[in-house]
């Protein structure tokens, strides 16, 4: 039967060349018979993954990887450099059946062992890689699907190991694939601060400085380094920067989607993203930013709430985010706007009239009190002037 299947599968023109070359060499290898993988001693696998480099450096991900699997049921693996799983975690479903083929602790899923599967393909292709459904060898597991990505070492990029995440092709998401990519890139990371010595000192420092730039134009600053972060990694700083205490998981991700059937899986995923920048400025159970946060969204509404209208101007430059859906920060750039503008009109102050003009140049009433306000010799007069006149 399975060789039946293989020369299908070979005479497939839709069959991916890594998955078709795969399975050609799982054909000369595997036994026909398979119903589970082969095991190592548990014990023994576990004791050696914990004491190597790659055990040390992957500390940092295994929190976040359990989190992953109980939340959505899935399995996730770590595995050592010869495929066998060293570390595992899952919801209960998925960890029965997982355990049913020896994917667990001590199971070998090496391309020799059980054929195709993603651990084994981005083991050998040293790059991330999905499988899916009856893509696998063995049809003990037809019904998965597996994104894996390796942890490529520093020094000479070999792959020292895989991090997995399974789950049956029913459940199966594209964001898995880019969640393990995102959190083999944390501890390549961390295996090269352990490299050249960098780790220890980072720690002693402590989480360090963030500053976040989100009212108007959008920016990033992490230890006095400008970083890049996406829309959506935006909205989630800003939020976690209005919650000190700290957001659960299923809390962020209501705060950031809100009734959108969004699986937290998927914020899980851009949160392991943001580590790989943010480092110890990121803390997790409960989702907080720690050290010295600087986010000009938070020091507005602390300087209207103490009555520094001027303070708030310094820093207000338009709305927070305003292209975001998200219902929170939907919520926050109302207040925040309707905070200021009302506060300046209320002030009748010609200064902090016209400069908010600058920055809702579409808002007439605020500049039609600029106007009124700034003496009859200003020359900025003429500036506010020329917006109303050019909206008729």
């Amino acid at each position: 039967m399975w060789r039946t299947a293989v020369a299908e599968h070979r005479s497939t023109p839709d069959a991916r060349p890594e998955v078709f070359a795969s399975w050609q060499r799982s054909s000369q290898s595997v036994a026909v018979d398979l119903r589970s993988a082969p095991m190592r001693e548990p014990v023994e696998a576990s004791a050696q993954f914990a004491a190597s480099r790659l055990g040390r450096a992957s500390q940092i991900i295994l929190e976040d990887l359990h989190d992953i699997a109980a939340d959505g049921d899935l399995v996730a693996a770590l595995t050592d450099e010869s495929v066998t799983i060293t570390w595992l975690a899952g919801g209960r479903h998925m960890r029965r059946r997982a355990d049913g083929v020896n994917f667990t602790v001590g199971g070998r899923w090496d391309e020799e062992s059980v054929g195709t599967n993603a651990l084994a393909l981005a083991h050998r292709l040293t790059r991330p890689a999905t499988v899916f459904s009856a893509e696998h060898y063995a049809p003990m597991v037809h019904d998965w699907a597996c994104s894996s990505a390796p942890i490529l070492d520093p020094v000479d990029g070999h792959s020292l190991g895989v991090i997995d995440v399974s789950s049956p092709w029913t459940k199966h998401s594209p964001s898995l694939l880019t969640m393990v990519r995102a959190l083999a890139r944390n501890v390549e990371v961390q295996l090269a601060r352990d490299v050249t010595g960098d780790g220890c000192g980072a720690s002693s420092r402590g989480p360090g400085e963030l500053v976040v730039r989100v009212l108007g134009s959008t920016g990033v600053v992490v230890n006095g380094v400008s970083v890049r972060f996406t829309p959506r990694q935006l909205e989630i700083l800003a939020i976690l920067a209005m919650h000190e205490r700290g957001l659960s998981l299923d809390e962020l991700t209501a705060l950031v989607y809100g009734d959108q059937p969004i699986s937290p899986t998927t914020v899980k995923a851009e949160l392991s993203h943001m580590r790989q920048v943010l480092g110890d400025l990121l803390q997790s159970r409960p989702y907080r930013l720690r050290g010295r946060i600087d986010a000009d969204h938070v020091r507005v509404l602390r300087s209207l709430s103490s009555g520094d209208l001027a303070a708030a101007l310094d820093l207000y430059r338009g709305s927070l985010l305003p292209l975001s859906e998200s219902p929170e920060i939907s919520s926050w750039r109302h207040q925040i706007d309707v905070a200021v503008r009302n506060a300046v009109l209320r002030s009748r102050n010609p200064e902090l009239a016209y400069r908010l003009s600058e920055f809702c140049p579409q808002d007439d009433e605020v500049a039609a009190l600029a106007l009124a306000l700034l003496a009859s010799d200003d020359l900025r007069r003429g500036v506010v002037a020329g917006r109303l006149t050019s909206r008729g």
